[in-house]
């Protein structure tokens, strides 16, 4: 499952990163589970991290965890 959901969380982040030009970010991020306390627990950014490991700066779960920390979400 944690190939699947990082290979899930990467297409979707990166259409709406690199295809709105970040700006449906701070609405999707937090569907994905960025918030702005960082990777929710048990969501699928979580399962994408778990997957990957150490995550470089400038990838997409980077960016997006960016974009969420600075975005007021619940």
């Amino acid at each position: 499952m944690g190939f699947l959901t990082a290979l899930a969380v990467n297409a979707i982040g990166g259409v709406v990163i690199y295809g709105t030009g970040g700006l449906g970010a701070a609405w999707v991020a937090p569907c994905l589970g960025f918030g702005s306390a960082g990777i929710t627990g048990g969501s699928m950014a979580a399962a994408a991290q778990s997957y990957y490991g150490n995550l470089a700066a400038g990838s997409i779960i980077s960016k997006l965890t960016a974009v969420a920390m600075a975005s007021p979400t619940p």
